[in-house]
């Protein structure tokens, strides 16, 4: 298969469950080549570069240290190679704290970090595409049909499919192989995805001689890692079977219409996407909205109630685009953004650093809740929820103490205050 459109990774092949999103970013002729990150790309683009400075750091001396500095320093590059990510500041160097705190259970120094990986589909002497009989999967009692792939470089032209491994570790008898992925989402999955089947798939192809192939996610915002899962030869031959279907679906594809789909949070064109329109059309000169509120109605149209379903999530993750690019203005600017009734800007409030209430911190704590007599356990131990719960007991002397006692810092929060 001659590809039009590829090489294919996930992120590329999910892409095209959309045809809006796949043409704008990989087809249109006036596309901006150097597309600007959004949050969730930033993110993960400045995290993964993070981790990739502790692992290698980890392998070469596994009884290393980090200081402060030295990982703050590290983090502040990451993210000013990746600017859009400077909004989650705190929970990226958090997340780095976590990641030292609990790594990869193994790390052996032949660990394989943030490996480059493709694989091309093998032609024989006549130009043909090749083809072999698998006799370890069965197909209504015949031996599975497949392409015969071979690696390739990451930039080769012909590539068929690639990607990267965050962490590759291949067992010293060279049978077992281990993939870890640093995810930086809100939720969290088992380890069986698309993704991490692509990446089990491809490595197959690239290390033949693979008996066993495991994929883990590492949770980074939570510092925990999912349960491993084995893939077994007939799960990477449908995962085989749904990659060749993608890229023939895409590669004849003729029509590039918006399709809403739980990808829309990553698209960067969300904001322009045809499936508002019917619903909300924008005057590009003057730059007012209308909302067609009679194109809402359902009654007992069932495809309308699909589309209202997809409509819903695309304008959701409208509603986060704009906030983030208002959010920004507004943190560049220094000013508030005033409408009718509602300011958007940012307020200051105090509260505790709870980074801080450790060690013998806490045992102060404890020792004012006993001199008043009260229980400490009572309140949950240290928590928002168990700082609420104090502030709110009739003790004054008791609330005093403790405001007096715990580190304060300013936190901010942004959003439409009403006025």
């Amino acid at each position: 298969m001659n590809l039009k459109y590829g090489p294919y990774s996930p992120s590329r092949l999910d892409t095209g469950l959309c045809g809006y999103s796949f043409y704008k970013q990989y087809i249109d002729p006036n596309r901006d080549k150097k597309k600007k990150e959004n949050l969730p790309q930033a993110r993960g683009s400045a995290v993964h570069e993070v981790f990739e400075y502790i692992t290698e750091k980890m392998i070469k001396n596994p009884s290393c240290s980090f200081s402060h500095d030295e990982i703050r320093d590290v983090t502040n590059k990451a993210i000013n190679r990746h600017p859009a990510a400077y909004e989650e500041i705190d929970s990226i160097n958090s997340m780095a704290r976590d990641y030292i705190r609990r790594p990869p259970k193994v790390l052996t120094k032949d660990a394989e970090i943030e490996l480059k990986l493709a694989i091309k589909w093998k032609k024989d002497a006549d130009g043909n595409f090749m083809t072999y009989e698998d006799q370890s999967v069965i197909i209504d009692g015949k031996p599975a049909v497949r392409p015969v792939f071979e690696e390739c470089d990451y930039d080769d032209k012909e590539a068929f499919a690639r990607g990267r491994a965050d962490i590759l570790l291949i067992s010293d008898d060279t049978t077992k192989a281990i993939i870890y992925d640093h995810k930086t989402q809100p939720n969290m999955e088992e380890a069986d995805t698309f993704q991490m089947g692509f990446y089990a798939w491809v490595i197959s192809r690239y290390y033949p001689f693979l008996t066993e192939i495991s994929t883990i996610l590492h949770f980074a915002r939570y510092g925990v890692y999912s349960a491993p899962i084995e893939w077994t030869p007939e799960q990477l031959w449908q995962i085989e079977t749904q990659v060749l279907d993608r890229v023939h679906n895409i590669e004849s594809r003729d029509q590039w219409d918006a399709v809403p789909n739980n990808k829309c949070q990553y698209c960067p064109f969300i904001a322009n996407c045809p499936a508002m329109q019917e619903f909300v059309t924008i005057d590009e000169a003057t730059g007012n909205y209308r909302v067609n509120v009679a194109g809402f109605k359902i009654l007992h149209d069932v495809n309308k109630a699909v589309k209202i379903a997809g409509l819903i999530n695309v304008m959701e993750e409208a509603v986060k685009l704009a906030k983030e690019e208002l959010r920004t203005y507004i943190k560049n600017s220094g000013a508030p953004i005033a409408i009718p009734g509602k300011v958007y800007e940012y307020r200051g409030s105090e509260a505790i650093d709870w980074t801080k209430v450790n060690g013998k911190l806490r045992e102060k704590a404890y020792a004012i809740f006993e001199k008043h007599g009260i229980d400490p356990k009572l309140f949950m131990g240290f928590s928002q929820t168990f700082s609420k719960g104090v502030w709110m007991t009739e003790n004054e002397q008791l609330v005093k103490e403790l405001a007096e006692l715990f580190p304060r810092k300013l936190e901010t929060e942004f959003k439409g205050w009403k006025m």
